[in-house]
């Protein structure tokens, strides 16, 4: 039917039963009636499990970009961890709780946040519950996966010691956290804080049970089903549990994954897993993969020892902590390395001669080492065409020659004398072209030819011409003489004597093996009276 209004959609609900609020419009602005304040919403950071994450700032200040100095957690009032948060933190995070707790502690800073103001505020009909805290860096979980799901070692236990710090505030103030994983530890964002990692997220925190320790099934497996300790998967949250959960992240920011994250669908065998290693946690550790100090090792056999409803000794938890840091050389105030730590140096062997050495020295500095070998005995350089002369034939580029094959006869190292080349053939002269230096020492004698075509051509042709004719008989000025010298005989070659300098190698020889085959006898063809072309075979 026309006229009618239409109905505002309801926001969605989520798989855990929580409903969703609706988008808020950014520049939205909020009235803390307690507080007596006025908050302005920026945009969107994130959604959490039960609401959504804005950014905001007074009313009355101009952020630059995106420098929103605090948060607003927003939830639809029918949800119900922000209340519990709510007053969680109108309760434990005023700034002079925590600032005494520093003092008698000697701590420089605390990963407790504080809280500004709280409230309710209806937008578009619908009522929400608002939060405003202050706005923290990046979360330990995205720092983990964008660090290829590992941590040093040392950063680790950094962030384990500002943990327990945290812890031992909570705890002293009668409240277990209940959910303490990388996706709830942020980095500081204000100056001086970078390196200051906080615990957020109060939304399971629970009192400290006084009663006798007893399972609750409607509580059982509460948390993020990984991290969860043996007691929460019984329902019942305890400080001995806050510190399993924290020793958990820490396993996973060593090795990368825990045992059974590959069966988080069914948390009764996630809790089985977490029993067997707990009960042998040396064994259990050894068959993971990765280097895990015995620092960890020490903190999970101590939770061990904890009664259910017993404090913990934070003082004897941050020694086994501290002592491992003071094995590596850090401090827990120093920078947190968050990157795996880079490869050691690659050391490149080269090995040159001693006449090499200048133009070592005079490369520019690499990162990446060199070791320098000396050879005591160079092999020869051998001459380059330019020192040789025109004799010298071209070298065959090395890729046009053949790999020899490897042998597999016994070798020997031989100290052999540098041959001196022996000069080679001369190469034809070219046309049109006196070369002297190339000229044989009959040529330089003899004075150049003219010949004449005046001659009968039977003196050259038709005609038998004794090979050598005295000087006398000898016609004057024949044709046939300029054919002399290719019909002179030809003395055999002398075998070239190798000439040997005084210079030394030692050059490594194959020693080849004689091997004597025996052939199998075999028959003759006397011994079988057979019949060759008709013939039998002569006796």
């Amino acid at each position: 039917m026309t006229g009618r209004a239409k109905k505002a959609v309801a926001p969605k609900k989520k798989a855990n039963g929580y409903k969703m609020p609706a988008p808020i419009a950014t520049g939205e602005i909020i009235h803390d009636t307690t507080m007596k304040k006025k908050w302005r919403i920026g945009p969107s950071i994130g959604v959490g499990g039960f609401g959504e994450i804005y950014s905001a700032c007074d009313h009355d200040s101009t952020p630059k970009g995106s420098n929103y100095p605090f948060v607003v957690k927003i939830e639809p009032h029918e949800n119900g961890p922000l209340f519990v948060e709510k007053h969680f933190y109108i309760r434990n995070a005023k700034m002079d709780d925590i600032n005494s707790f520093m003092k008698s502690k000697k701590l420089s800073s605390l990963g407790m946040p504080s809280y500004y103001g709280n409230g309710s505020h209806d937008y578009k009909g619908e009522k929400y519950r608002y939060l405003v805290l202050e706005r923290y860096g990046k979360d330990l979980w995205s720092l983990f996966t964008d660090s290829g799901r590992s941590f040093p070692a040392p950063t680790v236990f950094q962030i384990g010691l500002q943990m327990l710090d945290v812890l031992e505030y909570i705890h002293s103030r009668g409240y277990v956290h209940a959910d303490i994983k990388g996706a709830n530890i942020l980095l500081g964002l204000k100056k001086g804080t970078e390196n200051q990692a906080y615990l957020v997220d109060f939304g399971l925190a629970t009192r400290v049970n006084d009663k006798e320790f007893k399972p609750d099934p409607k509580c059982a497996h509460n948390g993020t089903i990984e991290y969860t300790s043996r007691d929460a998967h019984l329902g019942v949250a305890t400080m001995r549990g806050d510190l399993e959960i924290l020793g958990y992240n820490m396993l996973q920011w060593l090795v990368g994954a825990l045992p059974w994250e590959k069966s988080l669908k069914q948390p009764k065998a996630v809790q089985e897993m977490k029993e067997a290693f707990m009960k042998s946690v040396k064994t259990s550790v050894a068959k993971m993969s990765g280097n895990v100090p015995d620092a960890l090792i020490k903190f999970f056999e101590y939770i061990n020892t904890l009664k259910p409803k017993e404090v913990p000794d934070y003082a004897k938890c941050r020694q086994i902590f501290e002592t491992y840091l003071k094995s590596q050389g850090v401090t827990r105030n120093s920078k947190l390395i968050f990157t795996p730590t880079k490869k050691a140096k690659t050391t490149k062997t080269i090995t040159i001669d001693e006449s090499d050495e200048e133009p070592l020295k005079k490369s520019p500095k690499k990162k990446t080492e060199a070791k320098v070998v000396k050879r005591k005995n160079p092999k020869p350089k051998e001459p380059s065409p330019e020192e040789n002369g025109e004799n010298e034939e071209p070298k065959v580029s090395e890729k046009k020659k053949k790999a020899k094959r490897k042998s597999s006869e016994p070798s020997l190292l031989v100290k052999v004398k540098k041959p001196k080349l022996t000069p080679k053939a001369t190469p034809p002269v070219k046309k049109n072209h006196t070369n002297i230096a190339t000229q044989t020492s009959l040529e330089k004698r003899r004075s150049p030819r003219v010949v004449s075509f005046d001659s009968p051509i039977s003196l050259v042709i038709g005609e038998k011409i004794p090979l050598k004719r005295s000087k006398e008989n000898q016609p004057k000025n024949t044709s046939a003489d300029m054919f002399e010298d290719s019909f002179e005989e030809k003395k055999p070659k002398r075998k070239e004597k190798i000439l040997l300098s005084d210079e030394e190698y030692t050059e490594k020889r194959v020693v080849k093996k004689k091997v004597t085959t025996v052939k199998p006898k075999g028959r003759s063809w006397k011994d079988a009276p057979t019949v060759m072309n008709g013939r039998s075979p002569p006796k």
